[in-house]
């Protein structure tokens, strides 16, 4: 294993600041569980959406994490102390003290969080019964063949049709969807194939200031050319405020496995692509959690690189298992503070906040 030291910090007085806060979790759990609370406090949305879509209000600099469940946090409580926040929202909001509007879905494929980025070619086209929003309460919709969308379980958005607020949830039955209506109101005339019933992402909406990491295809890895596209468009929904996070193989991958050649093929496109603007997730799980300053600082409690296991799958190519969850395909909440600190001292190279 290769031990290099901490590259240059910033030398700002902010970027001194933010160091001491980011070196050993015993410096930042006090912070990460209060993080930051008078901007998640106050949420413009509550009285319209339900309190699953409640983000911080954004009356200054902020930023959106797009992605699935990686962003969401899934298993974040597992390794870290009891009670830590260890998700990467959480976490990025301590760091910067900016509102982070945190837009993980899990479950979804690329295209879904395309949609819900507001891509114009991902758009869910409703198809009402009637050619009618109801005046209020739910109504079973399906999509329109001009979408670009396949039928995912994980659908859960909030937006509007028209100017009718609700929520789109995928249905019980492949191919449906149920739209509630939060607020009730005059019946709409939104007829099939017209954008008047076309539904429009909110997250979209509140985050058009925002800067943004985007993180897509972890669930649809097997369609590298669909991942390309969606990337592709959701990067130039604002090309000049976004950065790319690529993804990582599971715990059981094999270097020869087939979600491994799709990572590492991925990988290699987007650094070509995006050059300074994407981040390599498995590198930095890998390569820069072994350097001193992150070892023995944001993760001296998780003893990587410790064990004879997390050895031997550095030698076999992979990222060391005390980094993952128990179900081996997500990271725990040690490795979730990794990722924070990856996206963290990129967007501050980047001079964004």
């Amino acid at each position: 294993m290769v031990h290099t030291e901490h590259a240059d910090l910033t030398t700002s007085r902010r970027g001194l600041m933010r160091f001491a806060a980011l070196t050993g979790v015993a410096g930042v759990t006090s912070a990460a569980l209060t993080a930051n609370r008078s901007a998640t406090a106050a949420d413009a949305s509550s009285a319209i959406f339900p309190s699953d879509f409640s983000y911080p209000t954004v009356s200054g600099p902020s930023l959106a994490l797009w992605g699935s469940s990686s962003f969401e946090g899934a298993h974040a409580d597992q390794g870290v102390p009891a009670g830590y926040d260890a998700t990467i929202a959480t976490q990025l909001a301590s760091y910067l003290n900016i509102p982070v509007l945190m837009f993980g879905r899990g479950g979804e494929t690329s295209t879904m969080v395309a949609a819900r980025r507001g891509v114009p070619e991902s758009m869910y086209k409703l198809v009402f019964p009637n050619d009618t929003i109801p005046a209020s309460g739910s109504v079973v919709v399906t999509i329109s063949d001009g979408s670009n969308l396949a039928w995912g379980s994980a659908a859960h958005l909030p937006g509007y049709v028209s100017a009718a607020p609700g929520v789109l949830t995928a249905g019980s039955v492949e191919g449906t969807y149920t739209f509630t209506r939060t607020v009730p109101g005059e019946a709409i005339y939104a007829p099939a194939e017209t954008p008047a019933s076309w539904f429009h992402s909110y997250q979209e909406m509140i985050s058009r200031s925002s800067y943004h990491a985007i993180q897509v295809g972890r669930n649809n890895m097997g369609d590298i050319a669909r991942i390309k596209k969606d990337t592709e468009a959701c990067f130039a929904q604002a090309p000049k405020r976004t950065v790319v996070v690529g993804h990582f193989a599971s715990r059981g991958d094999g270097t020869d496995s087939d979600r491994a050649q799709q990572v590492r093929a991925y990988n290699s496109w987007a650094a070509e692509t995006y050059g300074n603007l994407f981040m390599n997730p498995e590198t930095y799980l890998r390569e820069t959690t072994q350097q001193s300053w992150l070892r023995y600082g944001a993760l001296s409690g998780s003893g990587v690189w410790s064990s004879d296991a997390d050895r031997k799958a550095y030698d076999e190519g992979k990222v060391p298992p005390s980094l993952f969850s128990s179900d081996g395909l997500h990271l725990n909440g040690w490795g979730y503070i990794a990722l924070s600190q990856m996206i963290y001292y990129k967007i501050t190279e980047l001079g964004w906040f």
